[in-house]
């Protein structure tokens, strides 16, 4: 009877304590491989790091650069010979369409400033006008001009939403300095008197302009910029009664290659 109760609480006691018979099974050697763990969710396989986005400050870093350029367009003129009315207006209504004539450039810009670029340029322009072409103009004369003029200007951006935008719009303001050397043609010559004048002379260009970055860093652009000058004698001549200063425009189209700077001599604050 005492037998069959210690056989009982043997039973028992192997049911509420089982033996781990694969501990025993297991070498120390066994016991000392690493564990290994799943990928990371947070990783793509192979350890490597996700790769990270440009920061806004990298993209913006990404503009600053050279713009080494040409462009091509139209020229013209507002002066007393040249304007479409009986009165000399300094306003694009009163352009003489008829005699629009070419002008032709080269340009560096240098942007330094998402919203800030100088631009050194050489622009050649010919103007010319003639009386006949203004209605109740009786005089008939007639000019012709060659204009060199080189410029610096500041440019001034619009921002943008999104620094890899394409397109960029800005205003321009500067200083020049032109040689001009007109022809001036009149009914008779002999009895008119022809005034001395200064060749060479300032003028403050400012407009408007925009330009759109190809993929393969050259850039197509529009410009169109008035020249206000402190001459009256664009066209060879100037009246007593004259309202104004002569001056001329341009309109560009442009064509440029993008050079970035990677080190740049001026970075902006954020």
């Amino acid at each position: 009877m005492k037998k069959l109760f210690y056989l009982f609480l043997g039973i028992v006691l192997v049911l509420l304590f089982p033996i781990d018979t694969s501990a025993q099974s297991r070498s120390p050697v066994q016991d000392r491989r690493p564990t290994v763990r799943p990928p990371s969710q947070s990783r793509p396989p192979g350890g490597t790091r996700r790769p990270l986005q440009l920061s806004r400050r990298s993209q913006l870093m990404q503009q600053f650069g050279w713009d080494i350029g040409g462009n091509i367009g139209t020229s013209h003129s507002l002066t007393d010979v040249s304007g479409s009315s009986v009165e000399q207006r300094p306003s694009f209504l009163n352009t003489q369409w008829n005699t629009t004539s070419i002008n032709a450039g080269v340009f560096a810009r240098y942007k330094f400033h998402p919203l800030i670029a100088v631009k050194g340029a050489l622009n050649y322009g010919h103007i010319h006008g003639a009386d006949s072409l203004a209605e109740g103009r009786l005089r008939n004369f007639y000019f012709s001009n060659n204009v060199f003029e080189f410029s610096v200007v500041g440019e001034f951006y619009i921002p943008k939403s999104s620094p890899n935008f394409p397109l960029n719009v800005y205003g321009f303001v500067g200083m020049a300095a032109f040689y001009h050397n007109p022809q001036l043609t009149v009914p008779d010559p002999d009895n008119f008197e022809f005034d001395d004048f200064s060749k060479f002379q300032p003028a403050i260009p400012m407009g408007l302009g925009l330009y759109y970055s190809l993929p393969n860093n050259f850039r197509i652009g529009y410009e169109i910029g008035w020249r206000k000058t402190f001459s009256d004698y664009l066209d060879g001549f100037t009246r007593v009664w004259s309202k104004g200063y002569d001056s001329y425009y341009f309109n560009k189209l442009t064509v440029s290659y993008f050079i970035p700077d990677r080190q740049g001599w001026a970075r902006p604050r954020f």
